[in-house]
């Protein structure tokens, strides 16, 4: 596939980078930081810009199967940067004619167990999950060919290979912690799998 990767130089956007290519898929990065791809080989494009201006990712998004999104905000106070960037991304993908589109979330947004753990997580991440959520929701309103993957908490542990998913809003197995590397696989599997579209599902580390 011909996939665009939104946040490429985050800890798990290079994971998905590097997998990706391994797969053999053409893979272009888009980031506001060029360098920070240091040592990718491989890559079949790079596009610099900031997902949250509309004229960078028209250079970027015509032209490939699909995009995935990893975006962050840039710390914990409030934010609409990954609200924002869905709405820019959704609008320059129909334009393209672009329909496929995998974004990661987190698990506690829908979660209620353990309890204590996302009390503590919503505490602490409270004015990023509020724009995950609308992020979500815009998501799935766009009538575009969407997944959603929400992983539990990241971790830099070298990767096994396995995860647990599911698609309830408590994990049913699995373990709380999840190598980034292991999130990066369940992305490209997801976004290689048309039965994932329209689909949220959760991902939690292997046990």
């Amino acid at each position: 596939m011909k996939l665009l990767v939104i946040g490429s130089t985050g800890r798990t956007g290079r994971h998905v980078l590097e997998q990706g290519i391994r797969r053999g898929h053409q893979i272009t990065a888009f980031t506001r930081r060029p360098e920070a791809l240091a040592g990718v080989e491989g890559l079949a494009g790079v596009v610099q810009g900031d997902a949250l201006d509309l004229a960078d990712l028209r250079k970027a998004v015509p032209g490939h199967d699909a995009v995935i999104t990893i975006v962050s905000p840039p710390n914990l106070g409030p934010t609409t940067v990954i609200s924002q960037t869905t709405l820019n991304l959704i609008t320059v993908m129909k334009e393209s004619g672009v329909r496929r589109v995998v974004t990661t979330s987190s698990r506690s947004i829908v979660a209620s167990r353990p309890w204590l753990a996302v009390t503590l997580a919503w505490v602490i991440f409270r004015a990023a999950y509020a724009d995950l959520a609308r992020a979500e929701g815009i998501l799935q309103a766009s009538g575009l060919d969407w997944s959603i993957v929400r992983a539990t908490m990241l971790n830099d542990k070298p990767g096994s290979g396995r995860v647990h998913t599911d698609g309830e809003p408590n994990p049913t197995g699995g373990h709380w912690q999840l190598p980034r590397a292991d999130y990066a696989m369940a992305l490209l599997d997801v976004v290689e799998d048309a039965r994932m579209t329209g689909k949220a599902i959760g991902v939690n580390g292997a046990r």
